[in-house]
């Protein structure tokens, strides 16, 4: 795990992902690997919600580090700078300075703002 964040309780909801640090504007803040998921595969709403888009056929769950631990909000600090198809990780990287016990978040996109809402 990269010890310039940590997962901890979130204000937000549930766990969330903390600079243990300060952040600079780029800096690589996690490498997750992934498993891929089917697009057809029922599966239960607290999963589904911890899907990152891959390909037209598959997301993607991160299964190491910090990678699934990210809170949603629209004015996110965090971004997937990377998606190597090939080793089946996921990088993270700062979008802004970030600073020590901040909570990092991404964008999970625009449907996500309706599903939390439903």
């Amino acid at each position: 795990m990269n010890r310039s964040v940590e997962i901890k309780v979130s204000p937000i909801h549930g766990k969330g992902v903390f600079a243990t640090r300060d952040i600079e504007e780029g800096e690589i803040v996690a490498v997750s690997h992934v498993t891929l998921l089917h697009h057809n595969e029922e599966l239960p709403e607290l999963i589904a919600t911890l899907e990152f888009p891959w390909n037209e056929e598959y997301y993607a769950l991160c299964l190491s580090d910090v990678g699934s631990f990210f809170n949603h909000d629209k004015k996110f600090n965090t971004k997937v700078l990377h998606q190597d198809k090939e080793s089946l990780t996921q990088t993270f990287c700062a979008t802004r300075k970030i600073t020590a016990g901040e909570e990092l978040f991404i964008f999970y996109n625009d449907d996500f703002e309706e599903f939390v809402k439903a």
